[in-house]
């Protein structure tokens, strides 16, 4: 059990969506943001984006882990971005959006996996 706190990629994600929440509290100075769907950056993308770049990272880009965690984003990505917001405008993200969460979670991830 006390290993889960040794995982980096697990520390990474969830790091990755803290501050992206924090971040939209900020952003629209209004502390309900923090559970707010939609909005920048993209708690998704960055939470699965920190999660992919700390797990090639930490297992290899080759590993069949990288893999299924690069997937998992590129799927995420597309929903938050495509269909959510052809289904609810304001639920999904715009392409800033996602960016803004992959750049997000791709920092989190390299400064945690720094060597």
């Amino acid at each position: 059990m006390l290993a889960l706190f040794k995982n980096i990629p697990l520390i990474s994600a969830t790091l990755a969506f803290l501050f992206s929440q924090f971040i939209k509290v900020l952003i629209y100075r209004d502390i309900k943001a923090f559970g707010r769907y939609g909005g920048m950056p993209s708690a998704h993308i960055s939470t699965l984006s920190a999660l992919a770049w700390a797990v090639g990272r930490t297992t290899g880009y080759e590993s069949p882990q990288t893999a299924i965690a690069a997937i998992l984003l590129a799927v995420i990505a597309s929903d938050a971005v495509g269909l959510r917001r052809k289904v609810d405008p304001n639920s999904g993200h715009t392409l800033a959006e996602a960016i803004a969460g992959f750049v997000l979670g791709m920092i989190i991830a390299l400064i945690m996996t720094r060597r």
